[in-house]
C-alpha cells in the first residue's frame, strides 16, 4: 500500500465530495484538507499548480500532486504506480 493520501478541497465541492466517497468506499485512510480553513493549504495547492487555485488535489507519498484524479488515477496511485 502507498503512502496515506492528502485530499486538498473544500467542503461545498462536489469533485472533493465524490473522491471522499471514493476513499470510503475504497476503505482507505486520508487526510483532507479544506484549503478554506488554512492559508497555508491554499498557498500548496497554489504551488502545485503555478499559482492557480485549482482543487480538489490529491498527493500520495512523493508521486506527483493529481489534480482532480479520476478512479482509475487514485487506483494506479494507491497501488504505488502511480
Amino acid at each position: 500500500m502507498a503512502a496515506k493520501p492528502i485530499l486538498y478541497g473544500a467542503d461545498w465541492c462536489k469533485k472533493t465530495i465524490a473522491i471522499q466517497d471514493y476513499f470510503k468506499t475504497h476503505d482507505v485512510s486520508y487526510d483532507y484538507i479544506n484549503v478554506e480553513q488554512s492559508d497555508e493549504a491554499m498557498q500548496a495547492i497554489k504551488d502545485m499548480n503555478r499559482g492557480k487555485v485549482r482543487f480538489p488535489m490529491v498527493v500520495v507519498g512523493e508521486q506527483t500532486p493529481m489534480k482532480n484524479p479520476s478512479p482509475e488515477e487514485l487506483d494506479a496511485a494507491l497501488a504505488g504506480n502511480g
